[in-house]
């Protein structure tokens, strides 16, 4: 896995794609929660090895209950709740409140 500043480089716009030319993120959130953990991870709120860890280890939980459930960016984001929470920087009631503010603008999006 890349550093964050690697990662940080690669930040897709609209016409970006791997190199099968494939979108490098399926929706908008994706591109958010990736760059999301690259910013904490710059801004050394968590080394890039503890992020390492928390992503493989929210991969390793949820394919072992549920293998294809998750999506891989799913997987980030409850590794980076699970990570933030751990740090002491963001508690639960805080993330589901934001969770609950992004989804009502994801659909009000969709309706417009």
């Amino acid at each position: 896995m890349q550093s964050p500043q690697e990662s940080a480089a690669l930040m897709p716009n609209s016409g970006m794609r791997d190199q099968d030319q494939e979108p490098v993120f399926n929706a908008p959130w994706e591109a958010k929660a990736f760059a999301i953990v690259n910013h904490l991870a710059i801004l050394e709120h968590y080394t890039w090895p503890e992020w390492t860890q928390y992503l493989s280890s929210a991969i390793a939980a949820t394919e072992k209950a549920a293998p294809g459930a998750v999506t891989y960016y799913e997987h980030w984001v409850m590794a980076c709740e699970k990570l933030l929470a751990d740090k002491g920087l963001l508690d639960a009631q805080a993330i589901d409140e934001r969770i609950n503010q992004m989804m009502a603008e994801q659909e009000r999006d969709h309706h417009h």
